[in-house]
């Protein structure tokens, strides 16, 4: 199982052929988006229905704030004075359910879970209730029970700065697979399982590039490969990805639609860097729906060099536009892969964005993470002994692997011919049921 930042797939290998297990049937596609919604009532649901019913119940909605206890706190001062009061925040009471996604990424940080509904949620529990759910899709698939899995995971998870960092990531990730009902759990890098995707159709020995490219990582590989098997000669990788290009989109393109230069008051000050801020993390967005915060927007509002983009911040904010806006951004970001131009739709109660972008300007958004790339394609080479010039085939694979500027960085450093386009969405997927199958043969 690819249980990824973005997508995630389920594949078996009889020794002979790879078969893709349908996970979401309200999608075409062999994966499903790693994606959750947990209702008030206890419901969870998972993909392209999650993502339906977060926004049909949550867009536009009023909110129903009130006070909750959270804790105690005593002090008591020199003078003998002892003060005692209860901790509470501010919570949405109407809230519907709450949309969990790139779960993955936390897995390497102090994170440790949250409350949802009267519940302690703990990080491991909640991705175990969408590994479980794809276990039990895919018995239903199967027709029979599933009890063993090998999960890929990335050479460096998404915050570890440490390799004890890596390691707390994975044993809290094999914790989740064993409380999703998986009794044997192992594990495979995920350039690792490409490779071996890539391998079960060579005829001869190569030594190969894996540019492993998705939601959260890059993760690249210099790999020697025969029919048979693989062997790592170095690997490594960086924290940047997908979901990095999308906030590089909108810090360049989008955040001035929403007060991003605006000023206001008799002293022209900028909008507050904590409205904008948030914008390109969209999971930070509600926390901002305060009475005191709408107050003080209404005020900027009020004498502002552009009330409207202000009045647009405050919809984005209160009507839960933030999930809806991201998608319309990883939409134009996927249309540049495929055209140098797109513009940018996004509509709303005082929102009403057209906003062309350029392949040209995308690239210089996300300028500095491509001299970041490059520098970690070339360390890997460099430490695995090569030159570019040995490299036989540079395999591409994971969903940012489409972005234009990614296969002309490649190209330009290994030669085109060498590029290889492994399945982008379920290569790593098809690798891991290879993996799975040859350690338990």
């Amino acid at each position: 199982m690819d249980f990824g930042t973005t997508n995630s797939g389920v594949a078996v290998y009889d020794g002979v052929n790879v078969r893709f297990i349908p996970l979401d049937p309200d999608s075409d596609s062999r994966v499903m988006r790693s994606v959750m919604y947990l209702t008030r009532e206890g419901q969870t649901h998972f993909g392209q229905k999650a993502i339906h019913l977060y926004n049909a119940q949550n867009i536009n909605r009023e909110r129903r704030m009130g006070r909750r206890v959270v804790g105690h706190v005593v002090m008591e001062h020199a003078d003998g004075l002892r003060v005692e009061t209860d901790v509470t925040i501010a919570v949405d009471e109407a809230e519907p359910g709450r949309l969990l996604r790139s779960l993955k990424s936390a897995l390497a940080t102090p994170y440790s879970g949250t409350h949802l509904y009267g519940r302690d949620w703990t990080l491991e529990e909640l991705i175990a209730l969408y590994l479980g759910e794809a276990r039990q899709r895919a018995e239903a698939h199967l027709g029979q029970p599933v009890t063993a899995v090998t999960l890929g995971r990335p050479v460096h998870f998404v915050g570890a700065e440490t390799p004890e960092d890596d390691a707390r990531a994975q044993a809290r990730l094999q914790q989740a697979a064993h409380l999703a009902g998986f009794e044997q759990v192992d594990f495979e890098f995920e350039p690792v399982a490409a490779a071996k995707s890539y391998a079960s159709h060579v005829r001869r020995p190569e030594v190969i590039l894996v540019f492993d490219f998705g939601g959260g990582t890059l993760d690249i590989t210099a790999m020697h490969i025969t029919p048979s098997g693989a062997q790592v000669i170095a690997i490594g990788g960086v924290g940047i990805a997908g979901d990095r290009f999308d906030s590089c989109i909108v810090e360049g393109a989008v955040i001035g639609h929403f007060g991003a230069g605006v000023t206001w008051g008799d002293k022209r000050l900028p909008v507050p860097s904590a409205f904008i801020e948030p914008i390109s993390a969209w999971e930070g967005l509600p926390a901002l729906a305060t009475l005191e915060n709408r107050a003080f927007l209404h005020r900027m509002q009020a004498k502002c060099s552009a009330p409207s983009r202000l009045y647009a911040l405050e919809s984005l904010i209160f009507n839960f536009y933030g999930f809806a806006l991201m998608e319309a951004v990883e939409g134009a970001k996927r249309a540049l892969s495929d055209s140098t131009f797109t513009a940018l739709r996004f509509e709303g109660r005082d929102i009403d964005i057209w906003q062309p972008i350029t392949r040209a300007q995308f690239e210089f958004f996300t300028a500095t993470e491509w001299r970041q790339i490059r520098e970690a394609v070339l360390d890997v080479v460099e430490r695995s002994g090569l030159t570019p010039a040995q490299i036989d085939a540079v395999v591409q694979t994971g969903g940012s692997s489409y972005i234009p500027a990614a296969q002309r960085l490649l190209a330009d450093l290994f030669g085109e011919q060498k590029l290889v386009v492994e399945d982008r969405f379920a290569g790593v997927t098809a690798g891991l049921g290879i993996c799975a199958y040859e350690r338990r043969a």
